[in-house]
């Protein structure tokens, strides 16, 4: 049986036909597709983005032949070509078995979908390192303080960002500020952890940490950065609510979640989500104003598109906007070019 690589167009519209045909669709962000077909069929496919692999599919009448640890070994043998030694994937709970077969572990299920990771680096790993670099930051157990969290992104970070996070802080001994890592924003993560860092580190109880690729990222959440939510990327949301509250919560001994209300369709169905998985651990607040308006980090970026930096200025905080200004006017030159 012959695994072929998807390089034609005529070849990608295939497998997204039969793709779509199997309840999953292909992904603008593809970087390699393997398929088997039988008489000018396709009978299995996977897919990858650098270490994520998804996609994988077997048409009906031809499982239980092994079709897909056949072609998720080929695409992994392909991937330790590249020097790639860690791996993630997003794929129906029915494949689950495929991958733990071949040495996944698996991270979350919502029963309809699972997210799997294999290779040089684990989950448990990572908590555990975010865990002592918290211990050593309190000097103390995390065991033995009340801890709240907060996850944003600060594209950028607004008064409304600052004063929920003091708000909330106010409220537990230890209160963890994680920043997304993916950059899919406007501001890229290396100034939206600077503005959330230079911002807080007046306040000893206040730890700012990146979200990791566990949460809110091309893995977990991609369409956080979407302004629409299908059936596919609310299960993305249940996963990463999963995973928050089976090894965040659990390993960092979280107490509360923080969450801002939410207008946009992707975000509100999101804060459903983390209620329903959370249940009494997240608490919601509202929006903060200034005057009459509702601050957002939307505004601020329309305000820096037209070049009405010092306008804006107005809805940052005040510790970070010199570093605003210093950004902002980068940001909207970059912006100006990138559109002339």
């Amino acid at each position: 049986m012959v695994i072929k690589r998807a390089l034609l167009a005529l070849e990608i519209e295939k497998v997204s036909l039969f793709l779509q045909e199997n309840g999953l669709k292909y992904d603008a962000d593809i970087t390699e597709t393997l398929y088997i077909e039988q008489d000018n069929t396709v009978i299995a496919s996977i897919s990858r983005s650098a270490y994520l692999i998804k996609c994988l599919a077997v048409r009906e009448n031809r499982r239980g032949e092994n079709l897909a640890g056949t072609i998720l070994s080929e695409l992994l043998s392909n991937m330790r070509l590249e020097g790639l030694n860690y791996y993630q994937v997003y794929t129906k709970s029915t494949y689950i078995p495929s991958f733990e077969s071949m040495g996944f572990r698996l991270l979350a299920n919502s029963g309809h979908v699972a997210i799997l990771e294999a290779g040089e680096s684990r989950i448990d790993d990572k908590m555990e390192e975010i865990k002592e670099a918290v211990e050593k930051h309190i000097n103390a157990s995390v065991f033995n303080k009340n801890i709240g969290a907060i996850v944003v992104n600060c594209n950028p970070m607004t008064k409304g960002h600052y004063q929920l996070i003091l708000d909330s802080a106010k409220k537990h001994d230890v209160f963890l500020v994680f920043v997304v890592e993916e950059d899919q924003s406007f501001f890229n993560y290396e100034e939206r952890f600077a503005f959330v860092h230079n911002a807080l580190m007046a306040y000893p109880n206040i730890m700012v940490l990146p979200s990791t690729k566990y949460m809110v990222s091309q893995l977990t959440f991609p369409s956080y950065f979407l302004k629409t939510i299908d059936e596919a990327e609310y299960e993305h949301a249940l996963l990463d609510a999963i995973i928050f509250r089976d090894h965040f919560v659990k390993k960092l001994n979280i107490a509360k979640r923080y969450i801002g209300s939410e207008v946009e369709a992707v975000m509100v169905a999101y804060n459903k989500i983390l209620k329903d998985q959370l249940k009494d651990l997240i608490v919601e607040q509202k929006r903060f104003t200034l005057g009459n308006e509702t601050i957002s980090a939307s505004l601020v970026r329309k305000l820096i598109f037209e070049n009405r930096i010092e306008e804006a200025v107005k809805y940052i905080p005040e510790p970070n906007q010199t570093l605003f200004n210093e950004i902002a006017g980068k940001k909207y030159n970059e912006y100006k070019r990138s559109n002339s």
